[in-house]
């Protein structure tokens, strides 16, 4: 029997990816969650919505009220998509079990994300908490990589030794089958092992982009609990790279 899910943020991004493995339902920015309020409970929901349009200082207020709107349609696990970010700006090793920082006033991405955690934390519901590293599928929004790839000259505003993990939409999509089907909850960093610099990353697609000087870091991304469940994070970032030109060739 096929389950019965509903993904939310489809329009774009991994939510577009996912409605076309998983989802059975959609839900977009036009959608009212409350008109689904007092349908029959899903087998799962996976919340990939987020709204970060409009001033930054009602983001977290906006993104933790509809999380909130979603949670109230009937389900019987809750798969939250947030974010590695959410991880303090650190050279210690990112772990499911880290206490977070508190909640940043800038109602940026990090802020965000990390709010929809703790105000997940409320809830006596089964939950699957994913946080992956920079995402790549047919859907992805450009990030530093795919921009190279489309424009191998392109202009960046990030250092070239930035530094990156990279996870397809597609494994996101099988982690989430393999957790429904096990029973597995909890927190999991879904990332690749290992990461690259910016300008290793350019050398693999055969760019040469203009960069800029703003430093982004992962940080060393601790993957084993969910390589555990599914094998395949074993793969670097390198050859999760190759395993998206394929994809998309």
């Amino acid at each position: 029997m096929t389950n019965r899910i509903l993904v939310s943020g489809t329009q774009s991004g991994l939510g577009a990816s996912l409605l076309n493995w998983l989802g059975t339902d959609s839900l977009t920015r036009n959608d009212n969650p409350a008109d689904l309020w007092a349908r029959p409970a899903y087998d799962a929901i996976v919340h990939c919505a987020i709204d970060l349009t409009g001033d930054n200082s009602d983001l977290i207020t906006k993104n933790v009220a509809l999380l909130r709107d979603v949670m109230r349609i009937p389900h019987r696990l809750f798969v939250q998509i947030s974010s590695v970010d959410v991880y303090p700006n650190t050279e210690d090793k990112r772990r499911e079990n880290d206490e977070l920082s508190a909640i940043p006033e800038d109602g940026s991405y990090r802020a965000v994300k990390l709010a929809c955690e703790i105000a997940l934390g409320n809830t006596d519901k089964p939950t699957l908490v994913l946080r992956p590293t920079a995402l790549l599928g047919k859907t992805a929004r450009p990030n530093s990589l795919i921009k190279m790839m489309h424009d191998p000259n392109c202009r960046l505003t990030l250092s070239p030794k930035s530094i990156f993990n990279y996870v397809r939409h597609r494994q996101i999509s099988e982690f989430i089958k393999v957790a429904i089907r096990n029973g597995h909850v909890g927190i999991y960093n879904v990332a690749s092992t290992g990461n690259l610099r910016l300008d290793e990353i350019a050398a693999i697609v055969g760019a040469r982009p203009e960069y800029g000087h703003y430093k982004y870091e992962v940080g060393d991304v601790d993957n084993s609990k969910a390589k555990a469940i599914f094998p395949e994070f074993s793969m670097t970032s390198a050859q999760t790279i190759a395993a998206f030109t394929k994809e998309i060739a």
